[in-house]
């Protein structure tokens, strides 16, 4: 199935603080994915959006009947612009952002320019619409992050939700996943999404494609589709688009 290239608007009314799992909530926009995780202790937010997405976030919040100081921790799954967006101005705010240690420097320094990768892929006109896309929303526009938190392989961190630190390199060297177990829900970030962002198609969960020119490390990240297949039945909540349920370990063979 193609994915409507003109689905934004869809998104905007649609995914404003949508439940997709218990006491988890969606925030989308441009295709790109926030969640809240609601625990006794207030709310985690799950990456960090675009720039121009402080909008949605407060209209999510708002339709839980929370605000911003009910969240008490910002977690990213990695330092890429589009999980990035509202990292920054929410520390400001007074509240704490992590990030694994791998990714500890890019956060503090910026981003920098864009991979020569990134201007290779230009030639396809699903990449292009959905870069563009982006970039309406501010990509580029993302602040450093002044001061962060890390966490490393394994940490269950001490926010609500108490999500534990799966470490998956391969998109970005600091790449991690967040794994409840008990109600086995999986925030994947870009370790496994939803949608081809090189064809705008939809497909069953797997690594962001455009190999080594687009991504960290082409064979890291199927080790990590593979580390992830060990969970098994899950709840996988992608980076992008649209969540997805079902068993790992039927698309990909378990990490030995």
């Amino acid at each position: 199935m193609r994915i409507p290239w003109n689905i934004e608007s869809h998104l905007r009314e649609e995914q404003v603080g949508t439940e997709v799992a218990d006491g988890v909530y969606q925030l989308c926009s441009t295709m790109t994915n926030m969640y809240l995780i609601e625990g006794d202790d207030g709310l985690t937010l799950v990456d960090a959006g675009l720039p121009a997405h402080m909008d949605l976030l407060q209209a999510g919040l708002e339709r839980i009947e929370a605000d911003i100081s009910d969240i008490n921790a910002v977690i990213l799954t990695h330092i890429d612009p589009d999980h990035i967006g509202l990292a920054e101005p929410l520390r400001k705010e007074g509240i704490p952002v992590w990030v694994h240690e791998d990714g500890e420097e890019v956060a503090l320094e910026g981003l920098g320019k864009p991979p020569i990768g990134f201007f290779l892929l230009m030639w396809r006109p699903a990449f292009v619409r959905f870069i563009r896309a982006l970039m309406k929303d501010g990509m580029g526009d993302e602040e450093p992050i002044a001061e962060v938190n890390t966490f490393t392989e394994g940490q269950v961190l001490d926010v609500p939700g108490q999500p534990e630190v799966i470490h998956t390199p391969g998109h970005r060297e600091g790449h991690c996943s967040f794994w409840l177990p008990d109600s086995r829900i999986l925030f994947a970030g870009d370790a496994l999404i939803t949608l081809d962002i090189m064809s705008g198609k939809a497909v069953d969960p797997e690594p962001v494609r455009g190999g080594d020119l687009f991504n960290f490390n082409k064979e890291q990240q199927e080790d990590s589709a593979r580390k992830l297949a060990t969970l098994g039945q899950v709840s996988l909540l992608p980076g992008h688009v649209d969540p997805w349920r079902g068993d790992l370990g039927e698309l990909y063979s378990p990490a030995d």
